[in-house]
């Protein structure tokens, strides 16, 4: 991918450079945790607030560009995922800040994981078979031919979830209607992928057809 470290770099950058530019201006104590129903039920100094995720991140992302030197299978091809988790933990930290900044009363966080499942529902059917990053069940890691049905299925779940996210509401019955999708969506794609596997089987020993 073209302009990899810099993509990554960028919001690396990005979010060191708001957490220095707003750690002088701001008061203390400042929230650092929200119940479900929106109230702040914590709260921290102003090194805890703002430099948390950047720290967390600046451990990450390169822990996250090292894992898939060390997969057996030497997957090509996981930059975009790496560039997408970036950008996510720039959104995530400016969600946080904007409350310190007076931007809207509470974070929205429920929104900005909206948007990455939408990034990952695109992203998905890219992401070549590996051993850390998509849907990594027995049987996905197994077969290729698996792995590509599972994730582009698994493109359409996520993106439901994400688009999902974006309309219900951040609180009580939003989140378990969330809750309720994702546990659906995630049994599928074992059972999906699970079936695929014992098709492909059957195929190769002479028996029913592979799911199309």
């Amino acid at each position: 991918m073209r302009g990899y470290g810099l993509w990554i770099a960028l919001p690396l950058l990005l979010v060191w450079g708001v957490a220095l530019f707003l750690y002088p201006t701001l008061p203390e104590p400042l929230p650092v945790h929200w119940n479900l129903e929106g109230e702040p039920d914590r709260f921290g100094s102003r090194l805890e607030a703002l430099f948390l995720l950047p720290l967390i991140m600046t451990f990450l992302l390169p822990l996250h560009a090292l894992l898939p030197r060390l997969d057996p299978k030497r997957p090509q091809g996981l930059e975009g995922l790496m560039v997408g988790l970036a950008w996510f933990f720039l959104a995530l930290h400016l969600a946080l800040v904007g409350v310190y900044a007076g931007w809207w009363a509470e974070p929205p966080l429920f929104r900005v994981a909206g948007l990455f499942f939408l990034f990952l529902a695109f992203y998905l059917p890219r992401i070549p078979p590996n051993y850390f990053a998509g849907v990594r069940t027995p049987w996905t890691l197994e077969d290729p031919e698996v792995w590509r049905k599972v994730h582009r299925a698994a493109a359409w779940g996520f993106g439901a979830l994400g688009g999902a996210m974006l309309f219900l509401p951040s609180r009580g019955l939003g989140v378990l209607a969330f809750l309720g999708l994702l546990l659906g969506v995630s049994l599928f794609l074992i059972v999906y992928s699970y079936g695929l596997w014992k098709r492909k089987a059957g195929q190769d020993s002479g028996g029913e057809g592979f799911l199309e």
